[in-house]
């Protein structure tokens, strides 16, 4: 099995493999159906023990040759099978044919008339990795069904309804609440639609080894402790980094002091807060070891000068607002032209003025940021995440995360995305973002040989992801507060 933290592929990439894999290995496509089909029957005997009876919705093409081979399996162990086709058999050709053929030759055929799914598992190979756009009428009535159904449904391949190389669903979709993908992982079950759509992600390899998989331009982004550098036994606390974290308008001074705190539990070694003065109390009651100083609209504080002069990296945006002063701060950390990780609000002030003339640049949006970035609907960023972040990279000269179920990793110099392999929907809650900030933060502001940039973004992107699972394992996903994120960094660090 390939490992977890591994490359994702498009449709045509995945087909470039299954070729590779059957030109040197010298396997016919048919016997990996074979095993794609084993693998499959395999999966459902084991997530639905006892399973008597099978519903199994063929379409057309090798995603069909899949799923006539899984009925005629599971006829032949014993499992009542109700085979259910979406295009005539006569339209099939190839190794798909071959496989009707071979469940026909078994006894089982085709339900001339659809009343009822009579199986207690539905298996979907009614759409592959090739679809492009919406799926046709007599396809989306299917998946319709296959919906309403209320029965487990296990996908083969993807999902029906998703396209393979962005995640998105176009038109309608099956919810699956397993996903079994054949030789390799697809970039489409780990963002956007995709994500939700495949329910429990699961993949075998069929037996191809690891020399016919090549690098491709996505991958799967996972924590590891091994990511961070060693503490070094003489290291002190202005070399792990003095990071500034501004922002706090009047009603949000709790942005600040989460970023504050993820900073430190991060690794930061020294933590001031720029913010409005008014907050200081509150700041230094709550975290003793964050300094705090006051900034004025307008003000020509020499000390403020100082400190974003020595600042490691700004994180400008937590609670920053959209005031005449958040404006003013905003400015002046610009001015400044030091590493800036641009958050929130800090991303409302980028997009009205159209371009970043600051220092080194990473930004963080979720999509309605990103859509006011690019100048686009939110829609149009949903649909296609990975372009949408190779846009941001391109037109602010940045790195950064496009935030969202499988978040995407970016960076203007690299042409290789990642897509986080963590996260879960408890971290749709207030402060995640500011969290998620501050443990930026704490990363970015210790960057030296070959713990560059970009692999601090790398590592804080998946660490904040994995605590927030940490977390979601006590507290549950429902319960779940950005307080608890930084609360599980020490278990994972």
């Amino acid at each position: 099995m390939l490992p977890v933290d591994t490359y994702l592929y498009s449709a045509a990439e995945s087909r470039a493999v299954d070729a590779d894999a059957m030109a040197q290995l010298n396997v016919p496509g048919y016997t990996l159906m074979q095993r794609a089909a084993q693998a499959a029957l395999a999966l459902v005997m084991h997530q639905y023990p006892g399973v008597g009876a099978i519903s199994v919705v063929c379409g057309k093409g090798n995603n069909a040759g899949d799923a006539y081979l899984v009925a005629s399996g599971a006829h032949q162990l014993g499992i009542k099978v109700q085979l259910l086709a979406a295009a005539p058999p006569s339209s099939l050709d190839g190794d798909a044919a071959t496989a009707y053929a071979e469940a026909t030759a078994h006894g089982l055929s085709v339900e001339d008339h659809f009343q009822s799914f009579s199986g207690g598992v539905i298996v979907d190979g009614l759409l592959g990795t090739g679809l492009r756009g919406e799926p046709k009428s007599d396809y989306a009535q299917w998946i319709e069904r296959i919906n309403a159904a209320g029965k487990p449904i296990v996908s083969l391949d993807v999902p029906s309804g998703i396209e393979t190389d962005t995640g998105r669903a176009p038109g309608a979709v099956v919810n699956a609440a397993h996903t079994l993908s054949f030789i390799t992982p697809k970039i489409g079950l780990h963002t956007g639609a995709g994500l939700a759509a495949a329910g429990q992600r699961h993949l075998d390899d069929l037996g191809v080894p690891q020399q016919c998989f090549p690098a491709s331009a996505v991958t799967s982004l996972q924590w590891r402790r091994e990511m961070l550098p060693e503490l070094k036994v003489n290291t002190y606390k202005h070399r792990q980094g003095h990071i500034v974290i501004a922002g706090g308008d009047d009603n949000m001074p709790g942005a600040v002091i989460m970023a504050a705190e993820a900073a430190l539990r991060a690794g930061a070694g020294m933590v001031t807060v720029l913010t409005r003065p008014d907050h200081t109390t509150a700041l230094v009651s709550r975290t003793p070891e964050v300094m705090v100083l006051g900034y004025v609209e307008a003000d020509e504080n020499d000390r403020v000068n100082q400190l974003l002069d020595n600042a490691s990296v700004v994180v400008l945006g937590p609670g920053l607002g959209r005031s005449q002063w958040s404006e003013s701060l905003y400015n002046r950390v610009v001015a400044a032209a030091r590493p800036v990780l641009l958050d929130a609000d800090g991303l409302y002030w980028l997009a009205n003025q159209g371009s970043w003339t600051g220092g080194a640049l990473t930004i963080t949006p979720h999509v309605a940021e990103a859509a006011r970035l690019l100048k686009v609907g939110s829609d149009e960023v949903q649909a296609d995440r990975l372009t949408a972040a190779r846009q941001l990279a391109q037109k602010y000269a940045c790195q950064g995360v496009l935030k969202g179920a499988g978040s995407v990793v970016f960076a203007q110099h690299m042409q290789e995305l990642a897509i986080c392999s963590h996260g879960n929907p408890g971290m749709a809650s207030a402060g995640m973002g500011d969290v998620l900030s501050g443990v930026l933060g704490g990363m970015l502001g210790y960057t030296e040989g070959p713990f560059t940039p970009n692999r601090a973004l790398h590592a804080g992107v998946a660490l904040h992801s994995a605590a927030a699972d940490h977390a979601a394992l006590e507290r549950g996903q429902r319960s779940l507060q950005a307080t608890d994120v930084i609360a599980a960094l020490p278990a994972l660090l």
